[in-house]
C-alpha cells in the first residue's frame, strides 16, 4: 500500500465557507466603522487621560485580548470548515495475486482410492499456505467429471476436498461424488482424463505457472477418445507441467515407461506409488515451481482523519472563551 497524503471529501464546502466568512467579516467591519464614526465625539484635553500609565496598560491588554479573540475565532471557524469538508487519508492499494494454477486429476478406479484420499488430504493441508493460487479438481474413470473448476475460494476448496476425502475412503453418504465418471465403456481411460484436466486451465498464457497432479493406476481398459500421447502433447503445448503418480505394481513395464516419457516431456516429474515419498515429492515439486505475481487493478482506500481539525477547533474554542471571560464577568 502507498499513502498519498491527506485529502478532502467535499472540498467545495471549504471554498464556499471561506468565501462566506470573508464576505461576513467585511460586512461586519463596514457596519462597525459606520457606528464608530457616528458615535465618535471630540473631547477636550483628553491627552491627560490617555498618557496615564494605567490607561496605556489597560489599552494594551484590551488590544492583546482582541487580537487573541480574533485569531481564536478565525482558528475555530477555519477548523470547523475543514472538519465539515471531511478530511481523509488516501491510500492507494496495489494488490498482487499469485498466478500459479494447480489441477488435481484423479483416477478414481478401485485400486486408486487409498492413494487419492492421501493425496487429497495432503493438498488440503497445503491449501492453508496458499495466497492467491487457484486449485481445481477433476476425477475420471470411464469418463471425466469436473468436481470444481480452478478457484481461489479456499473455504469452498476445503469443503470440497473434505467431501472428496470422505468419498474416497468409502463413506456411502458421498457416493454422489463419483457422478459422471461412469458414462463410457471401460475403466481408467487415461488419455481422456488427462486431456480433460489439461483443458480445464482456462487461460492460455505461458507466463502462468501451471501444475497438473495426475494420479492413475495406468491400467487402461477400453478405447479412449484421446490417446495419452495426444493428451501429453496438448499439455506441453499449453505449458502445463504434469506430475504423474503411477503404481508400477509389476516393475518397470512398457506402460510405466510410456507414462514416464509423457510426464517428463511436459517438464514435470514421474513418481511410482511404491515410492513412500511419492506424494510428498509431488507436493514439494509443485511448491518449488515459481508462482508469477500479477498486479491487480489499483484501488484507492479512504479513511476519515478528523484529528487535526478537532484539535485546532478545540484550541480556538479555548482562546475564544479565555478572551471573552473578562467581559462575561
Amino acid at each position: 500500500m502507498e499513502l498519498t497524503g491527506p485529502d478532502l471529501k467535499w472540498p467545495g464546502v471549504l471554498a464556499v465557507g471561506t468565501l462566506l466568512a470573508v464576505v461576513i467579516a467585511y460586512a461586519v467591519y463596514r457596519l462597525m466603522s459606520r457606528r464608530q464614526a457616528r458615535a465618535s465625539a471630540a473631547v477636550a484635553n483628553s491627552s491627560a487621560l490617555t498618557e496615564l500609565p494605567e490607561f496605556r496598560r489597560a489599552l494594551r491588554r484590551h488590544r492583546i485580548r482582541m487580537a487573541v479573540l480574533a485569531a481564536s475565532a478565525v482558528l475555530l471557524g477555519g477548523a470547523a470548515l475543514v472538519g465539515a469538508a471531511r478530511p481523509l487519508d488516501t491510500t492507494v492499494d496495489r494488490p498482487q495475486s499469485r498466478s500459479r494454477d494447480i489441477m488435481l486429476c484423479l483416477d478414481i478406479s478401485g485400486s486408486m482410492a487409498a492413494y487419492d484420499a492421501t493425496l487429497v488430504s495432503t493438498f488440503k493441508t497445503l491449501v492453508q499456505s496458499f495466497q492467491g493460487e487457484r486449485i481445481g479438481l477433476v476425477i475420471f474413470n470411464s469418463s471425466a467429471a469436473t468436481v470444481f473448476p480452478l478457484t481461489d475460494d479456499y473455504d469452498f476448496i476445503n469443503d470440497e476436498l473434505d467431501s472428496a476425502a470422505r468419498a474416497l475412503t468409502g463413506d456411502p453418504a458421498y457416493d454422489s461424488f463419483f457422478a459422471g465418471t461412469f458414462n463410457g465403456r471401460g475403466t481408467s481411460l487415461i488419455g481422456d482424463g488427462l486431456a480433460t484436466c489439461v483443458s480445464s486451465f482456462d487461460k492460455v498464457d505461458l507466463q502462468r505457472a501451471r501444475s497438473l497432479v495426475f494420479a492413475t493406476d495406468n491400467h487402461l481398459a477400453g478405447r479412449p477418445i484421446i490417446d495419452v500421447d495426444e493428451a501429453g502433447a496438448l499439455a506441453k503445448a499449453k505449458g502445463v507441467r504434469v506430475y504423474g503418480l503411477n503404481p508400477e505394481e509389476d516393475g518397470a513395464d512398457q506402460e510405466a515407461t510410456d507414462m514416464r516419457e509423457i510426464v517428463t516431456g511436459t517438464g514435470g516429474r514421474y513418481y511410482a506409488m511404491s515410492d513412500q515419498s511419492a506424494i510428498k515429492g509431488i507436493v514439494d515439486s509443485v511448491q518449488a515451481q515459481e508462482a508469477t505475481l500479477i498486479d491487480a487493478a489499483s484501488r484507492s482506500l479512504y479513511s476519515d482523519n478528523p484529528t487535526l481539525p478537532i484539535t485546532l477547533a478545540g484550541l480556538g474554542l479555548v482562546g475564544v472563551i479565555g478572551a471573552t471571560r473578562r467581559w462575561a464577568s
